[in-house]
């Protein structure tokens, strides 16, 4: 005997149908994204914000390569919004620059300097 059926429609499933809600599910609040910190940032940005002080501050630690291939530890500070004051100090090579770097995003962040995320 054959599945097919003499009239040649198509033979129905068996068993209950299944009837999908029109209810839909209610959406899920977005969550933020995370944030990956790198193990070893080549470019940090701290901020200090004390409004009862009147103190918008910010401090940039980045290592870059000069004109001639050395590595150099370029820190930058000043308030917000206001040209600021730039200091270069030539490093070694590049695993001292970055000691250098978090030795001072260290000392930055307990004087109260906090990390800012780009987004």
């Amino acid at each position: 005997m054959s599945a097919k059926s003499s009239d040649s429609t198509p033979i129905e499933p068996v068993g209950p149908k299944v009837r999908h809600s029109s209810r839909r599910r209610p959406k899920r609040e977005q969550r933020p994204a995370a944030v990956q910190l790198p193990l070893f940032p080549e470019q940090i940005t701290l901020t200090r914000i004390r409004p009862e002080l009147n103190e918008r501050r910010y401090y940039q630690i980045e290592i870059v390569a000069d004109l001639f291939g050395a590595v150099v530890l370029a820190r930058r500070w000043g308030r917000i919004g206001r040209s600021c004051r730039m200091r270069l100090d030539p490093c070694a090579d590049f695993g001292s620059a970055l000691d250098a770097l978090a030795t001072l995003a260290r000392r930055k962040r307990k004087r109260g300097y906090q990390d800012q995320h780009a987004t």
